[in-house]
């Protein structure tokens, strides 16, 4: 029977993960096994503009990559609600359908859906999309407040993980994305040559950028430059 104890115990077990994409695909499989959904989307979000970014889904025919999808959550007011209520929201497929499209729904499917933001320290960082319910299935506070807990415990692990990077010092493939970028190469070129996802070149973009405490991806070049980290 799923309790908060269960839910602790399997996002402490995340940590085992050897690296960020494993530790993301573990957490989205994780809404597969405890609760009753079938198909689950993992979106990261910036409150910076209000912009969310297609990460992965996972269903019955196994992982896929969504990086197509970006859009301004002010535009999807159940998502944008909930992840300033910090909160897990259930939302019928009529209702979702009307306030998305087609992008995420189809409107002849009986397919009812959860909104479950990702904190840490009280920020949104991200929400999953979980759909693909059972047949004559009913919600409750009591599974919205786990689902919400689940949540919030993902947000910390993830970002608690990130936060202890070294400042400065790039990792190896950092560092390797990094030069590819100084030569020209595009991130879809990058996922092909590097056999990674465009998702994880991104989070080493990100990541270097933060290590050299600058603001962009050009000023990270221009400072490894500087340095002689790269030619």
């Amino acid at each position: 029977m799923l309790n908060e104890s269960t839910i602790h115990e399997y996002i402490s077990n995340l940590n085992k993960a050897s690296t960020h994409e494993e530790k993301l695909n573990l957490c989205t499989k994780g809404l597969l096994e405890l609760f009753p959904i079938q198909e689950v989307h993992l979106f990261r979000y910036s409150p910076l503009g209000n912009i969310a970014e297609g990460i992965l889904k996972i269903n019955s025919s196994g992982l896929h990559y969504i990086g197509h999808v970006r859009d301004d959550l002010r535009n999807l007011p159940p998502i944008y609600s909930s992840l300033r209520k910090r909160r897990a929201m259930y939302i019928s497929n009529e209702e979702f359908f009307e306030k998305y499209g087609s992008k995420y729904t189809n409107p002849n499917e009986k397919n009812d859906h959860f909104i479950i933001p990702i904190c840490f320290s009280s920020t949104p960082v991200g929400y999953f999309i979980g759909r693909e319910l059972p047949r004559n299935f009913t919600c409750d506070e009591k599974l919205l407040s786990f689902l919400t807990l689940y949540g919030k415990l993902v947000g910390k692990i993830i970002e608690s993980n990130k936060e202890g990077q070294s400042i400065g010092k790039l990792s190896k493939r950092e560092s390797e994305v990094m030069q590819r970028i100084s030569c020209g190469e595009s991130i879809k070129e990058m996922t092909k040559s590097m056999g990674i996802s465009e998702y994880t070149v991104k989070d080493y973009i990100k990541s270097a950028i933060k290590k050299l405490e600058v603001n962009n991806r050009v000023e990270a070049v221009a400072e490894l430059l500087r340095r002689g980290s790269i030619s």
